[in-house]
C-alpha cells in the first residue's frame, strides 16, 4: 500500500497528505504515461529521473520527473501537456529544420554528414541546437529561412545576375567578370550576394552604362511571330483527300495523319487503289487541332 493517501488535488492519483504532491507511485507514473509495467520499469532502471524510498515503497519525485518529461519527446502523457518543452526551446528536430529552410529532410541529414551540422542524442532522437543551427546558418547563404527568402526577393528586383548581364551586354559571361574586376570601372558597381551568388544593384550598373561607351546594351530580339493559320484546300476529288494530298496541303506526316484516323474515327475509303479521307470529317479534326483560317 503507498504511503500518505488524502489529497484535495489528485493529479496523479492517490497522493500525499502535503498542501502540495512532490511525489508518486510508479504505478501513478505508468497510468500518466499510458505504459505497460515493463516498459515503466524499464523507465525506472535508466535512471532518468529521481526516484526516493518512502515505507520501503518507490515514489517518483514529480519535479524531477516533469523535468526528464519536459526534455524528451518520446514518452506522452495519456492526458496532459505535450512532451519535450524544454527541449524545443533550446533544440530543432531534423524535421523541424527542414521545415525552416523549406527543404527535405535528407538535406538537413546530408549537411549533419558532412559535419556542417552538429547534433545532440535525446532518448535516441537526434537534435540540432539552436545555437549550433545559428552559427551554421551565419556562416552560409546558400539556404535560407522564410523571413531571409522574402528579403533576397527584394534584393533580387533591385539587382541583375551575372548572366542577365552578359546578355543585356551580348558578351561571354567571363567578360562580365573581367568588367567587374577591372580596376577602371570596379568601383561603379554594387554587390549583393543571394544564395552565395553576387548580384549586381541595378542603379550602379545604369550608372557604369552611362560612364562608358565601350559597352552598349543589346537591342532585344524581336519574338518570334506565330505561324499564320493555315487554309483549307480543296482535293482533286472534291470529296475525299487522298494521303498524299494531305501531307503536301498541311505538312502532316503519315504516322500523324494513320494515328488521326485511328484515335478521331476519320471515316476512309476505297477509289480504285488508293485509299482516301473524308474531306469533311478531315477538316474538322484539323481545325480542332490546328489553327485554319477558312475553308475554300
Amino acid at each position: 500500500m503507498d504511503d500518505m493517501r488524502n489529497t484535495s488535488a489528485p493529479l496523479y492519483g492517490k497522493a500525499e497528505p502535503a498542501t502540495t504532491k512532490t511525489t508518486m507511485s510508479v504505478r501513478e507514473m505508468r497510468q500518466l504515461l499510458g505504459l505497460g509495467k515493463t516498459d515503466s520499469y524499464w523507465l525506472l532502471h535508466k535512471n532518468l529521473f529521481e526516484v526516493i524510498l518512502i515505507n520501503d515503497k518507490r515514489r517518483i519525485v514529480i519535479s524531477r520527473f516533469e523535468k526528464w518529461y519536459a526534455n524528451q519527446v518520446k514518452y506522452h502523457k495519456v492526458n496532459g501537456s505535450p512532451p519535450g518543452e524544454e527541449l524545443c526551446k533550446r533544440s530543432y528536430s531534423v524535421p523541424d529544420t527542414a521545415e525552416i529552410l523549406k527543404v527535405k529532410p535528407e538535406t538537413i541529414y546530408t549537411l549533419i554528414r558532412q559535419g556542417k551540422l552538429k547534433t545532440e542524442t535525446t532518448d535516441f532522437c537526434m537534435r540540432i541546437p539552436k545555437e549550433e543551427f545559428e552559427r551554421w546558418y551565419r556562416s552560409q547563404s546558400r539556404y535560407r529561412t522564410a523571413a531571409d527568402r522574402e528579403r533576397d526577393r527584394e534584393i533580387e528586383a533591385q539587382t541583375i545576375s551575372i548572366p542577365e548581364m552578359a546578355k543585356l551586354l551580348g558578351i561571354p559571361r567571363k567578360n562580365v567578370y573581367g568588367i567587374l574586376d577591372c580596376k577602371k570601372y570596379r568601383d561603379f558597381f554594387v554587390i549583393e550576394r543571394v544564395a552565395d551568388r553576387p548580384r549586381i544593384t541595378k542603379k550602379s550598373f545604369k550608372a557604369w552604362l552611362k560612364s562608358q561607351s565601350t559597352y552598349q546594351l543589346q537591342k532585344s530580339k524581336k519574338e518570334t511571330h506565330e505561324e499564320p493559320p493555315l487554309k483549307l484546300q480543296c482535293p482533286k476529288n472534291g470529296k475525299y483527300y487522298s494521303f498524299q494530298e494531305i501531307q503536301a496541303f498541311y505538312g502532316i506526316s503519315r504516322p500523324t495523319l494513320d494515328s488521326w484516323v485511328l484515335k478521331e474515327g476519320i471515316p476512309t475509303m476505297k477509289l480504285g487503289r488508293v485509299k482516301r479521307i473524308q474531306k469533311d470529317a478531315f477538316d474538322e479534326v484539323l481545325k480542332s487541332k490546328r489553327k485554319v483560317e477558312e475553308d475554300v
